[in-house]
């Protein structure tokens, strides 16, 4: 059994070969802003398949999960695959999915443009949030409180038609409800029973409550770099064994 771990230094010097039995070949997945788009830990990944039988990928950073998913989607291993892990990353595939399933959900779109702004403020007035689309904590770029301050948004650097300044945003009313984390409320409850059970592979939501009492998830993130990290590194290795008892 050969594991591959895609490892950022972020998190630290893990035992990763005495928790595998050492069977684990770990790959540096960190990036810095310059390479932040680079497949070099990919490519390492693919280039070591092509000559060694891998059983196994494991990914405890949020950032990993995704190109985790991938390539085990594209080597045939079992375990999370990309479109479940797109489900912790991204806060607008995440609200489609619960959405689907019944789970009351923040309301939020993608603000692609901005004429997408100007569309929120007719649909949901005023005030508006604009976050990250993707990240743990989904950071607020900017509070929208009228018109005028959505103009002055605008002028701060976006354009009509600038796909590439908006493309990693969402808008979406502001709340400032009651907020709960995790496990104990009707509307996190839902969505962890709505969201793929992928051993290893955990998911922390949260929920806050509406004007009217109503509480909505808010966000879906991985977990994986704060949970315990032995627990989920064998997890996710064991993933072929758990396959193969099905």
């Amino acid at each position: 059994m050969t594991v591959v771990v895609l490892h950022r230094r972020s998190l630290g010097d893990l035992p990763y070969g005495e928790w595998l039995g050492g069977d684990a070949i770990v790959v540096d997945s960190s990036t810095t802003a310059a390479d932040s788009a680079s497949a070099t830990a990919e490519l390492a990944v693919l280039s070591l398949a092509s000559n060694t039988h891998v059983t196994a990928l494991v990914a405890l950073h949020p950032d990993d999960q995704i190109r985790a998913g991938a390539l085990r989607d594209r080597l045939g291993l079992p375990g999370q695959t990309r479109d479940e892990a797109v489900v912790g990353a991204d806060a607008i595939r995440a609200a489609d999915l619960l959405g689907a399933a019944g789970v009351p959900v923040v309301p939020r779109a993608p603000a692609a443009t901005i004429p997408d702004l100007y569309r929120a403020a007719h649909t949901w007035g005023y005030p508006l949030v604009v976050r990250r689309r993707r990240g743990p904590e989904r950071a607020v770029v900017a509070g929208l409180a009228d018109e005028s301050a959505l103009r002055a948004f605008v002028r701060g650097g976006l354009a009509e038609g600038d796909t590439a300044a908006t493309a990693g945003l969402t808008v979406e009313p502001a709340t400032t409800g009651p907020r709960h984390r995790g496990p104990g409320n009707p509307a996190t409850d839902a969505a962890l029973a709505a969201l793929p059970a992928v051993p290893g592979h955990p998911f922390e939501v949260d929920a806050v409550q509406d004007a009217l009492g109503t509480w909505r998830v808010d966000t879906v993130r991985y977990t994986g770099d704060t949970a315990d990290a032995r627990h989920l590194v064998g997890a996710q290795a064991r993933q072929l064994e758990s396959a193969e008892a099905v």
